[in-house]
């Protein structure tokens, strides 16, 4: 019979927390990760937030999404290693925007007055090159492209009615936008034995203008993220 390690009471809690599509990558992560660690290779939970933004739409103000999914690092010199991640949950986008307008004046004449936030799913695949002055601890800074598949996105106005009743006016703008946000990131890291903590600022080269947008529209993002590794050994074990 084939005995897996029980699960830790933290990992049992994330399980729960998450959402379902995110299971699979705890329970690759948690029953792969100590398999595929070696002395230059693991693997291990990211866990964050996004503070997103927009330029090329006025004035706009951050907006917090979470960040979650499986990191993994290679160490392939004493100075310089790679490190990438497959984040299925790395929204992007800016609150309190001015109203970008549909076309359709019925819509058009509520929204015209009213603020609106945007909120962009993206499958987010950072590739960073990292030079290190220690191999195991300490900071690290790197740069590299990062991928973003866009899954969805929207807008939302917050407004009212003639009357002076509030309502949200949510309207579907995925289809508009391309299928891949491309980007340069640049990363601070600091490594501890089991764990590390790392900030990463992403400035966005697609134009994800939406339609009835005249400018171009590009996503800046700064991620503040922790990363946990499930598998860690040492040269010589």
């Amino acid at each position: 019979m084939i005995r897996l390690p029980r699960p830790a009471p933290v990992l049992v809690a994330l399980l729960l927390a998450t959402p379902a599509p995110a299971h699979a990558q705890v329970l690759i992560g948690y029953l792969f990760g100590e398999k595929l660690a070696s002395p230059t290779f693991n693997m291990g939970f990211e866990v964050g937030i996004n503070f997103g933004t927009v330029n090329g739409m006025g004035t706009a103000h951050r907006a917090n999404k979470t960040v979650f999914g499986l990191f993994a690092d290679w160490r392939f010199s004493e100075h310089f290693h790679l490190g990438s991640a497959l984040l299925p949950f790395a929204g992007r986008g800016a609150d309190e925007l001015a109203p970008v307008l549909t076309g359709d004046a019925a819509i058009d004449n509520q929204i015209s007055q009213s603020t609106m936030n945007r909120t962009m799913h993206l499958i987010e695949v950072p590739v960073i090159l990292k030079w290190a002055p220690k191999r195991e601890t300490g900071f690290r800074v790197g740069v590299g492209p990062s991928i973003g598949f866009i899954t969805g996105a929207n807008d939302r106005y917050q407004t009212s009615t003639a009357s002076g009743s509030a309502f949200i006016l949510e309207r579907d703008i995925g289809p508009e936008l391309p299928a891949i946000d491309f980007g340069l990131s640049a990363e601070v890291e600091y490594r501890l034995p089991i764990l590390s903590i790392a900030a990463r600022y992403t400035h966005g080269l697609t134009d994800v203008r939406s339609a009835n947008q005249s400018g171009a529209v590009h996503t800046r993002t700064l991620t503040g993220t922790g990363r946990i590794y499930l598998g860690k050994k040492k040269a010589g074990k």
